[in-house]
């Protein structure tokens, strides 16, 4: 790296070593993972290596961008003075800032580089735009939009479809005609992130109709279909149906989930059955759930001919469609029940619970026998048909399975709670909100977002006060939204308490929460917690974006998968991903959620999804890059708060562009695409091991 091109603040800032203060300020983290009998947390103070002061610039920027700091003016010092590739990075790193917390200063940075004399330096900045959502660079971003190098107007494209301002979205919609097909791509997707009632959406789904059809192309089609999909679109309906006769798979799965999102007609009915027996499991899925949303007797025959396809997929989401035809139980009984042989647990769950909302006098006793199965993924179906019986048979069986040793077949029966909202389940739910184990807190929160009443106030207030460990921010999240739900004095004053929180996020939230309150401009300001003890980096930690990308191999029940980890993209995530496998971390740990046709997820030591640590104790830091979801992306999960990635992970079983820019896409599969289609609920990972990986020097 060339020194001269460093301006002086930046050097004077080189010089000094990054210590702790640069580590988020959480004070209630999870606890460090555990390897071989060796605690991998942060040492002592007074035992720590003393901190070496980084001479690469990446790296530099790499540490703060995980601090969520812009190191007092050093980023945007960087942005303007540092090489091209020092620019690129400082641009993305400012734009993965909290806005508004971060506002002007860093917004006018980005402006400045969105004029920068490299592509690449504005393409990041455009990128970084979006991102932030900063309704100030709108005009920056009108600009962006007709500059003459195409990578650059997609990245401003999307960026001004993230952007609530009419502005912006007729930028989006005249780039569906542009010469460059990777800008028509962004253009095609991005109204799907709009209000479906904004003055613009007659001419936005006009124009994605158009776009949907020939000559667009079959890139550009998929992604209007997508769009048209997700906003509902009556109009769309012959292109919805155009595209279940497509070549392009990605168009015949976004033609049925657009017949899905609309109401029915025979046209789309009798299109929808013959998609039944499509050759892609994932097609064949999407049309048995569309054609559960609309209920046609016509369309009985075919859903219990899919219950005998070969893909597990199928079979369950015609098992789900069939429980939606209540009119005609008395036909489709036999057929579901039928399942009960099924090899797969989760077809077999997915017809107990379709009988118990076909009929549920009849299957109660059934569902009472299967809550007491060895097997937990049993007792999960059967908390999910609990919750459909009558109130005399479903609060007991919900009670009893709420406290079951399995943490999954928990986590549902608590959930089933809100559709019985009786004094004995509200019972229930108060001792889950006292209860030790965060996860059951959880679901009590999340419960009474439906059945919270003023008298729950005190419990809530007193969850908050005591939750402390694992998930504890996401506890206090889910309260604070029940707390301004329910409203009144004591609402606001929990909202309050929470402005004070550890967690930056949750003040974040309060604040917001309380801003909306009845004279909530005059609040004053919660004072903010003092941070916890600084922490320096992990002894080994390479935040550096740079090095061949590793190859790991993630050994299931099903088979394995390989994939590649993008360490340039996502350098943190990568690393940790890395010290998890390395620890043994992973081995034993199951799939406890499968979505057909959307996402595989695991990694969770509890079972249920809510739990997850990181190598260093503290979340991870969302990583977004402009890299798009496809058929085997490995992602990371992570709750309302961006910033709180760990040791879940997700394989999306299709490109899924409403995840993109939203979480962070870490790695790619490069083998084993059978075995992703073949993971259900329940299956296990046996180990993670790494292939290949040649770290950089």
């Amino acid at each position: 790296m060339n020194e001269a091109s460093f301006p002086r603040l930046a050097l004077a800032l080189l010089a000094i070593p990054l210590a702790g203060p640069l580590v988020g300020s959480c004070r209630e983290l999870p606890a460090p993972i555990q390897a071989q009998g060796r605690s991998q947390a942060v040492p002592e103070p007074s035992k720590r290596p003393a901190p070496r002061a980084p001479a690469d610039p990446l790296e530099v920027i790499a540490r703060y961008e995980d601090a969520r700091s812009d190191g007092d003016g050093l980023l945007e010092s960087l942005l303007s003075g540092g090489s091209e590739t020092t620019r690129e990075r400082a641009a993305v790193a400012l734009g993965r800032l909290p806005f508004p917390e971060r506002g002007s200063a860093v917004t006018r940075a980005l402006c400045q580089a969105a004029k920068d004399p490299s592509a690449r330096v504005r393409a990041a900045a455009a990128f970084a735009f979006g991102m932030r959502g900063d309704p100030a660079a709108v005009d920056a971003l009108t600009a962006a939009c007709s500059d003459g190098d195409p990578a650059v107007r997609a990245r401003a494209v999307e960026a001004a479809s993230r952007v609530d301002d009419p502005r912006a979205h007729g930028q989006v919609l005249d780039a569906l005609r542009d010469e460059s097909e990777p800008v028509r791509c962004e253009a095609a997707i991005g109204p799907h992130r709009w209000k479906r009632d904004a003055p613009d959406a007659e001419a936005a789904e006009t124009a994605l109709v158009a776009a949907a059809q020939p000559p667009s192309g079959a890139e550009v089609a998929w992604r209007a279909l997508f769009s048209l999909a997700r906003r509902g679109s009556i109009r769309a309906r012959g292109a919805f149906e155009a595209g279940l006769a497509s070549t392009d798979a990605r168009a015949r799965i976004f033609g049925a989930q657009g017949l899905r999102s609309i109401p029915a007609e025979g046209s789309s009915t009798a299109k929808l059955r013959a998609a039944l027996a499509d050759a892609d499991w994932r097609v064949a899925s999407e049309a048995a759930l569309a054609l559960g949303e609309h209920p046609d007797p016509s369309a009985i025959a075919d859903l219990e001919g899919a219950l005998r396809n070969r893909s597990t997929h199928v079979r369950r989401c015609a098992a789900e469609a069939l429980g939606r035809f209540g009119v005609e139980k008395d036909a489709i009984g036999a057929a579901l029940e039928a399942l009960r042989e099924d090899p797969s647990a989760d077809v077999r769950c997915s017809g107990i619970v379709s009988r118990a909302r076909l009929d549920a006098a009849k299957v109660a006793g059934e569902v009472t026998r299967l809550a007491h199965d060895p097997s937990p993924l049993m007792r999960g179906g059967a908390a999910g048909a609990a919750a459909l019986l009558p109130d005399p048979q479903a609060v007991p069986l919900l009670v009893v399975l709420s406290k079951d040793p399995d943490r999954k077949v928990a986590d549902v029966a608590a959930h089933g709670l809100k559709d019985h909202p009786t004094p004995e389940s509200r019972a229930r739910v108060a001792e889950m909100l006292a209860d030790a184990d965060n996860g059951l807190r959880l679901a009590a929160a999340e419960v009474l977002k439906d059945i919270g009443r003023a008298e729950d106030l005190p419990a809530i207030e007193r969850c908050l006060e005591t939750s402390r460990g694992d998930i504890a921010a996401e506890v206090a999240s889910n309260l604070l939204d029940v707390a301004a739900k329910i409203g009144g004095e004591r609402a606001r004053a929990i909202l309050a308490r929470g402005a004070s929180h550890a967690n930056a996020f949750v003040r974040r939230k309060a604040r917001a929460l309380l801003e909306k309150e009845p004279g909530g401009a005059d609040i004053a300001e919660p004072e903010t917690p003092a941070p916890a003890p600084a922490r320096v980096p992990v002894a080994g930690t390479d935040y550096r974006a740079s090095g061949p990308n590793p190859r790991v191999e993630v050994v299931t029940s099903r088979g394995s998968m390989v994939f590649e980890l993008l360490r340039d993209e996502a350098p943190v995530h990568v690393f940790n991903f890395l010290e998890l496998a390395r620890a043994k971390f992973y081995d034993g740990t199951t799939f406890h959620r499968v979505v057909p046709d959307f996402v595989v997820q695991g990694g969770d030591p509890r079972g249920d999804g809510n739990g997850g640590k990181t190598w260093r104790g503290e979340p991870l830091r969302a990583e977004l890059t402009p890299r798009k979801f496809v058929r085997g992306s490995l992602g990371m999960p992570r709750n309302d708060d961006p910033d709180s990635g760990g040791s879940q992970i997700f394989v999306t079983h299709r490109e899924t562009p409403h995840l993109d820019g939203r979480y962070t896409l870490f790695g790619e599969l490069r083998g084993g695409f059978d075995v992703l289609d073949a993971i259900e609920v329940g299956d296990v990972i046996r180990s993670v091991r790494i292939l290949e990986d040649r770290r950089p020097r």
